[in-house]
């Protein structure tokens, strides 16, 4: 297996400080949401960034390369929110977006296979605890239902 390339570094890099920003967010958010849905959620945020963290800075770490800081030592034990739910949310939906454009940015840079299929499981991962946090956000009317192509096989039922 050869040598992280300087494209890979950079695409796993941002990948990881992305990530310790992210679980910084969702650890705070969690000590805050008002409902026990919304804490769990967010938690659920800090246990897939906590795993992305480890996954990615074990890479550096084989190619004997620095890993960022964790800062959830930054977070407060306030459990009194200064931002609503639905704002959180909207944080977090944002987060999830931008996540996933670093993995196919870092996916179309990658030459070694294994980190390719890193950053290929990272977006189906991503992209189910996106969906999830959507459902979330419609159930509670923060968010419209976005338009669907028609179901014919539904409206030949009728």
């Amino acid at each position: 297996m050869h040598p992280l390339t300087s494209l890979e570094i950079t695409a796993i890099q941002e990948i990881v400080n992305t990530n310790v920003l992210g679980k910084t967010l969702m650890l705070a958010f969690s000590q805050v949401a008002t409902t026990q849905k919304l804490r769990s959620y967010f938690f659920d945020g800090v246990k897939l960034a906590s795993k992305q963290i480890k996954q990615f800075t074990e890479l550096l770490s084989e190619a004997d390369l620095p890993s960022p800081r964790l800062l959830d030592a930054y977070v407060t034990n306030s459990t009194i929110s200064p931002f609503s739910d639905k704002l959180m949310m909207y944080h977090t939906s944002t987060a999830v977006t931008i996540a996933i454009d670093n993995c196919g940015a870092g996916l179309s840079m990658s030459f070694r296979s294994d980190v390719a299929v890193e950053f290929s499981q990272l977006i189906g991962r991503i992209g189910k605890y996106g969906k999830d946090g959507i459902r979330i956000m419609i159930e509670q009317g923060w968010m419209e239902e976005p338009p669907m192509a028609t179901d014919r096989k539904k409206l030949a039922e009728k």
